[in-house]
């Protein structure tokens, strides 16, 4: 198969390469999507590792994850390290589910781009409300665009819902963003024992009993993992041993799961949350 090849040296280059009404032209990265999938329509590659998008920079609260580190680059990075004192260490530690053959090639964006329903990485970005930095956006209200409006910020809960529309209008995904949590938080990935295709990923701040920043991912159930918005909100600054039950309950009528399944979502959320009490 034979494509354009383009090695652009700045963002900007990048994104008025993408943008072009055609050949299709797609990004590259670690090459895994394009490997697997073949892509008939695809003409025109544009490999963006020279753009310094490799690396991770923390800016006072904030860690910004270059979107082309790899899973292994991920999982060795100082705050994500799995011997880490950081809550952070939950990305680095669900980087290392990737299959060690591609962990040196997967990338983050690419895990952001493609992510299916048992995402182990995007779960636990979802348990740190990470956002999806992209650029060569245009905001649509306006008639004449400013150089702020190509920089879009985007929760990475609804990027997964609509991301791939995003991506078609010829953005690039420059990096995530995550804040970095307080000290007392925790975090945990918990697979269930019942239905390995199901785990969670959540990450508080506990103080006195009182959580605090409850955040609560499921993957294995819906195409792509999910956020617990009900639970989150339910559990916010109350006392966790006493209204963990009633709010769980309440997060799962809104689910309407089938009764074998619901019972398996309980079990993992209950214990993954008690593990860390």
């Amino acid at each position: 198969m034979n494509w354009e090849y383009f090695r652009p040296t700045s963002v900007f280059e990048a994104v008025e390469l993408l943008k072009r009404p055609s050949p299709r032209t797609v990004v590259l990265a670690g090459g895994c999507w394009l490997n697997e999938v073949k892509p008939a329509d695809v003409q025109a590659v544009v490999d963006i590792s020279g753009l310094g998008l490799n690396k991770a920079l923390v800016e006072g609260r904030l860690l910004r994850l270059g979107a082309a580190m790899t899973h292994q680059q991920l999982a060795e990075h100082d705050l994500t390290a799995p011997d880490s004192s950081s809550a952070l260490r939950l990305i680095g530690q669900c980087a290392l589910y990737t299959p060690q053959v591609l962990r040196n090639r997967a990338t983050l964006a690419g895990a952001v781009a493609t992510a299916s329903s048992d995402a182990p990485l995007i779960a636990a970005l979802l348990a740190f409300d990470a956002d999806v930095v992209v650029a060569g956006a245009r905001d649509l209200s306006k008639e004449t665009q400013t150089p702020s409006d190509f920089w879009k910020v985007i929760p990475l809960s609804g990027f997964l819902s609509y991301g791939q529309r995003v991506l078609r209008e010829g953005t690039l995904i420059t990096e995530i963003r995550v804040a970095v949590p307080s000290p007392d938080t925790r975090s945990a990935y918990v697979v269930s024992s019942h239905a390995p295709e199901l785990a969670t990923a959540l990450s508080f701040a506990l103080k006195d009993g009182i959580a605090g920043n409850v955040r609560v991912a499921l993957s294995g159930l819906s195409p792509k993992p999910i956020r617990l918005n009900r639970l989150e909100f339910g559990l916010e600054k109350k006392r966790v041993v006493d209204w963990l039950d009633s709010e769980l309950e309440a997060q799962l009528e809104l689910l309407q799961l089938e009764e074998h399944l619901e019972a398996r979502v309980r079990g993992l959320v209950h214990r993954a949350v008690l593990g860390l009490l």
